[in-house]
């Protein structure tokens, strides 16, 4: 599975991950030095799981969730925590983002 996001101006990450489930190291994101782990953690015919983990500063970790729905649009719903805040130092909150692409 190949995941590219397309950033602002010149930006653009490409990450590469085997159905095996084994670990691939990639890029940051953010664009900070070092690179992040992740695997997918599950796939079938209706959807696909991959798992992201980072380390300081700023580490955290990431599940994103790619599926189709009843509508035949594409999901991809993200599960985010960081490992500190970086305002208030305490443990970090979970957010969940959702994305909806439709075809047309």
């Amino acid at each position: 599975m190949e995941v590219i996001t397309k950033g602002a101006l010149v930006v653009s990450i490409r990450e590469r991950y085997d159905f095996s489930g084994a670990v691939s190291l990639c890029s940051r994101r953010d664009k900070r030095r070092g690179s992040h782990r992740g695997k997918i953690c599950s796939a079938s015919e209706e959807r696909v799981v991959l798992e992201v983990q980072w380390d300081d500063p700023h580490g955290g970790e990431l599940i994103e969730t790619f599926e189709v729905d009843e509508t035949d649009r594409l999901v991809h719903t993200s599960n985010i925590r960081v490992n500190r805040d970086a305002t208030t130092g305490l443990p970090g909150q979970p957010y969940t983002y959702y994305s909806i692409y439709a075809r047309e």
